[in-house]
């Protein structure tokens, strides 16, 4: 009885065993006919679609690009929408029939757009990158977008993407600033695939769009897009969310585009040169500009328009993408006076009374050498004042002979010459410091030596080569006395919505270690240059005290000299700081000076700043903004072996 009782119930534990495993199976069974049903018949539709003639395509959503704006919210750089027609070479399906309906689009004058054999060469250079969507036409309008919709049957493969391009409102004025964007070479593409680039990306080529171009490129969303057979939008997939772009950052940077139009309209169009003034109480760029200069809305034009324009941009002499103001490397000649002065008294060799022991009678013997003053008849016996005022190289001679090329030097670098500066800009030059280590060096495969009378050359800045940036910080430092500040552009990074991210600081770059009595007998001198009687005086602001220097440089390739200018105003607690340098055209004081005089009424009377500061020193207003004019032509430089100022 015990065992049959035993078997019985370990036949009903085995028929409840089997009941649940079956009702187990049964209930997955029921789930996947649930899903099979919701499938094959509730998204039927949907699902044949996207099975039978459709395909899913991940789409790269590009971010509004930042826009760049000068010190008062003038717009520098913006975006506008654009059309760009495309081929996905894997929707391709008959290449040359593609080829031949394309080529039956017509524009609205009834010219073809496109053409058989440049088609040809982009769908091969296409095919090496087959699920990469390649430009085939940029920047086309509305109407050939509406008849690439309309045949897209006879068009797969060919799509129509959405893209901004980058639009400069003010143009060739600051291009060598804001720069210009690019589509990624090739050969640069397979580093910049692994930071967020994707195949046909523009990025910045110069500039501030160089500089800051993680800054204003934001990071790429992602949309996933349902598509037919012939490569045709169908729309977003619903499912699949859409990852949605930063937007990049703004920028707010120091210039000031309304005195670049006026540093633009006074500098000569038919000249070369550079233009740059900055406020040396904090290093912030006011002025940039570059002569010739290019428009940057020709590299955002289609690329029909842009091979025609680049290739003569490429080719002109003239230089016209080098920035001339960071890039440019010139003798700064009677310009670097003032440096020579400030070493020779801070170092005692002169005080304001000095008199050099031979007075300017036109020349200075040297051993067996005679180095002429500008000015023939000489100037007489002067004191540094007073040379400084009238350019006297024959004191100037003198006052190296007595200082020496190491301490000369000692000061340059106090005030930042001869080396880079760290602005925000790529492309900046070094410029050289001349002196005897250095010229033995450069000069070793010459086997030239330096000699004691090269000094002479280096006191009247004959001897090195520097940058119109490192002579507008020279010329601040001596106004300010105080310090030299590393000159910058960017002030502000906001987001989309305005808001403030971050704002740069002024960062001191030198302290000038210099006695108070030394700044004060130089400040004296630089101010003396722009008073009535000196060289540049041209250069002058009724009102305002400008402190300044007049400069002819010579031309190591045998033209005439350049012109040169260098001011600070007021010359004792100045606000703007300005070098002025144009490229063979004759004396400082002539042409090169009127440029900056321009520039700084225009500063006193019609920005914020200086109006302000110009209330201060005459309490009854500002002055009425003066007639522009242009600079007179160059005038003949008298042949002798150094270049007058005026």
């Amino acid at each position: 009885m015990a065992f049959g009782k035993r078997l019985q119930d370990e036949q009903h534990e085995r028929r409840f065993k089997s009941l649940i495993i079956s009702a187990a199976i049964s209930f997955f069974f029921i789930l996947l006919l649930l899903s099979l049903i919701n499938t094959q018949v509730m998204d039927a539709t949907v699902n044949i679609r996207l099975s039978n003639e459709n395909s899913m395509r991940e789409t790269i959503v590009l971010p509004p690009r930042g826009r760049i704006f000068d010190r008062n919210g003038e717009v520098l750089a913006r975006n506008r929408p654009s059309y760009s027609i495309c081929v996905l070479p894997y929707k391709l399906r008959n290449r040359e029939a593609v080829i031949e309906s394309l080529c039956k689009i017509r524009d609205a004058n009834g010219e073809a757009v496109f053409d058989s054999l440049e088609l040809t060469r982009q769908f091969r250079r296409a095919n090496s990158r087959r699920f990469d969507a390649t430009r085939i036409k940029e920047d086309v309008s509305i109407e050939i977008v509406s008849i690439v919709e309309e045949h897209f049957m006879e068009l797969p493969g060919i799509i129509v993407q959405t893209e901004s391009r980058r639009e400069y409102p003010f143009g060739s004025s600051a291009f060598h600033v804001v720069g210009y964007m690019g589509e990624i070479p090739e050969k640069e593409f397979d580093t910049l695939r692994h930071q967020d680039y994707y195949w046909g990306d523009m990025i910045g080529r110069t500039g501030l769009e160089r500089q800051y171009e993680k800054i204003m490129r934001g990071r790429c969303g992602r949309e996933y897009l349902e598509v037919n057979a012939y490569g045709k939008s169908m729309g977003a997939i619903s499912h699949i969310s859409k990852i949605e772009p930063n937007i990049g950052h703004d920028l707010y940077v120091s210039l000031d585009i309304k005195l670049q139009l006026a540093a633009e309209k006074a500098f000569p169009d038919t000249l070369k040169g550079a233009v740059i003034a900055l406020d040396p109480r904090n290093g912030e760029v006011l002025v940039m500009f570059s002569n010739p200069s290019v428009d940057p809305n020709i590299f955002s034009a289609a690329t029909s328009v842009r091979g025609r324009t680049w290739a003569a941009v490429a080719s002109d002499r003239n230089l016209p993408l080098n920035n001339r103001a960071i890039a440019g490397t010139y003798p700064p000649g009677s310009t670097f006076k003032p440096l020579s002065g400030i070493a020779g008294l801070a170092t005692g060799k002169i005080t304001k009374d000095t008199r050099m022991a031979v007075s300017c009678a036109g020349s200075y013997r040297f051993g067996s050498r005679v180095a002429r003053c500008w000015k023939p008849s000489g100037h007489g016996s002067t004191n540094y004042i007073v040379a400084n005022q009238h350019s006297c190289n024959v004191f100037f001679y003198q006052l190296g002979l007595r200082i020496g090329d190491e301490k000369i030097n000692h000061y340059a670098r106090m005030f930042s010459l001869g080396q880079i500066t760290g602005i925000d800009l790529p492309g900046e030059k070094t410029g050289y410091l001349s002196g005897e280590r250095a010229y033995n060096e450069r000069f070793a495969s010459r086997n030239w030596k330096w000699t004691q009378g090269l000094v002479m050359d280096l006191a009247i800045g004959q001897q090195q080569v520097l940058t119109p940036l490192q002579l507008a910080l020279m010329i601040g430092g001596m106004g300010n006395g105080k310090e030299i500040f590393r000159p910058s552009l960017l002030k502000e990074e906001r987001n989309s919505d305005g808001i403030l991210v971050s704002q740069k600081k002024p960062v001191v770059r030198n302290v000038l270690d210099i006695d108070q009595v030394s700044l004060d007998i130089n400040r004296e001198a630089i101010a003396a240059v722009a008073r009535p009687g000196g060289t540049g005086a041209r250069a002058s602001v009724p009102g305002i005290v400008v402190g300044g220097k007049t400069g002819s440089a010579q031309n190591p390739h045998g033209d005439e000299s350049h012109a040169l200018f260098v001011a600070c105003a007021p010359y004792d607690d100045p606000v703007i700081a300005i070098a002025v340098v144009v490229e063979n055209a004759g004396g400082g004081g002539a042409v090169a000076a009127p440029i900056a005089g321009e520039i700084l009424r225009y500063f006193f009377s019609q920005t914020a700043e200086g109006t302000a500061v110009y209330q201060k020193y005459n309490p009854a207003g500002p002055p009425k903004p003066p007639p522009v004019r242009r600079p007179p032509p160059p005038v003949p430089v008298v042949e002798t072996p150094v270049f007058s100022d005026w």
